[in-house]
């Protein structure tokens, strides 16, 4: 599971590296290069909720509520600060709150870990050319993608035992295999 998660991510991280390139030559012109860039890194993190999501309901509902708080930041005009401060914020509440739930302290402190080590890299291949900007994207995903690595994943048995639908069917079974019990019988 957690060999398919980084796999994924760092998949993503390549095909977001190059799509930045791509997006800036294309749109760079007409909106300008630094607010083209900034939408791009803002509207990746609900596409990062869908590819990484290790079931399809998960990702769906990580998807909606990734773009329910990054669609009121697009709407702004858009700047790179307020994409670098906006994207580790949004990608911290959806994946560790839907994703990959885990405890709050855990959570805030792997997401606080992963955000800066990101933010890091990617600052420091980042320079004002498309070709920087492709570095600086490819670099900050590729450091999220290691967040698979990351201890504390929900055990499926754990998930598949918690399910009201099963516990129930078991119950009914149960009471199915006794059979009726007449008065005299104990």
């Amino acid at each position: 599971m957690r060999r398919l998660g980084l796999l994924r991510g760092v998949l993503f991280a390549l095909i977001a590296g190059l799509g930045v390139l791509f997006w800036s030559l294309v749109v760079g012109p007409i909106i300008g290069r630094e607010p083209a860039a900034a939408f791009y890194a803002v509207a990746l993190v609900p596409v990062y909720a869908l590819v990484v999501a290790p079931n399809v309901r998960r990702g769906v509902a990580a998807l909606s509520l990734a773009a329910a708080l990054a669609l009121p930041v697009l709407c702004f005009d858009t700047g790179p600060k307020l994409a670098l401060a906006v994207t580790p914020f949004v990608l911290g509440i959806v994946r560790s709150a839907v994703l990959f739930p885990r405890p709050l302290v855990r959570a805030l402190f792997l997401e606080l870990c992963v955000s800066v080590a990101a933010l890091l890299v990617a600052a420091f291949f980042h320079d004002p050319s498309p070709i920087g900007t492709t570095f600086a994207v490819w670099a900050f995903w590729l450091v999220q993608a290691g967040f698979a690595l990351a201890p504390g994943e929900p055990a499926p048995a754990r998930e598949a035992a918690a399910d009201r639908f099963e516990l129930a069917r078991a119950r009914a079974l149960a009471i199915l295999e006794r059979g009726p019990s007449a008065p005299g019988r104990q």
